[in-house]
């Protein structure tokens, strides 16, 4: 009796390292766009999957699981965060490129991003590892203010012995205040409250101005 020859295996494409980043941004765009919509806990992976244009099969090759998403949105932030404070490290005027970073997420960023964040902030207090990776972020955060105030005192754009760390609290939590509002209310309006939170802060670490001063700034 005879058996038919053994099947050559069929090789399955390779995919380069330049599909697998658009692939990994294509499901994390989705899952971004899902979450903002439907919630956390309202989206499921089939949903991002339809949204993706995805088989389930092929994106759980990349991600697992929503917290795993949830993970590579905020690394993907992390990147973005931390290629602004890079170059602020080039800047000649430290508060100036501060001030410009801080627009540049709090005002000029997508609503949706806003939105995204308090979602992840909500995932927070029930899933202990959402819970987790907010302690990494707020670390995160916070660490890269210290690195911004803390070269401005090293260049002399501060009061050397401006209080550092209770600057970088209260910028955490004006921050936080202020991204939970553009979340929540479509009306409202950012940017007068970005600049009172730099005129607040410029008073906390700025030498106050000697009447030299205020004649110079005097029209």
């Amino acid at each position: 009796m005879e058996f038919p020859a053994p099947r050559t295996p069929v090789a399955m494409p390779r995919i380069d390292t330049a599909q697998r980043i658009d692939r990994k941004t294509a499901i994390l765009d989705a899952a971004e766009r899902c979450f903002v919509r439907s919630g956390f806990h309202g989206t499921s992976m089939s949903e991002i999957c339809a949204e993706a244009g995805m088989s389930p099969g092929n994106l759980y090759r990349y991600f697992p699981s929503k917290e795993a998403m949830i993970e590579g949105l905020c690394e993907r932030d992390f990147a973005e965060v931390g290629d602004g404070f890079a170059a602020l490290a080039q800047a000649p005027d430290i508060w100036a490129a501060f001030e410009a970073l801080a627009r540049f997420h709090m005002i000029e960023e997508p609503r949706e991003s806003c939105q995204l964040w308090v979602e992840i902030m909500s995932e927070a207090t029930r899933n202990p590892q959402i819970g987790d990776l907010r302690k990494k972020i707020d670390a995160f955060i916070e660490a890269k203010m210290r690195f911004a105030l803390d070269m401005a005192r090293d260049r002399g754009q501060t009061h050397p012995d401006a209080d550092l760390e209770r600057a970088v609290q209260f910028l955490i939590t004006f921050a936080d205040g202020l991204m939970l509002r553009r979340a929540r209310d479509t009306r409202f309006d950012p940017e007068p409250h970005v600049a009172l939170m730099f005129s607040i802060l410029r008073s906390m670490l700025l030498p106050p101005a000697t009447p030299a001063d205020d004649r110079l700034n005097t029209p």
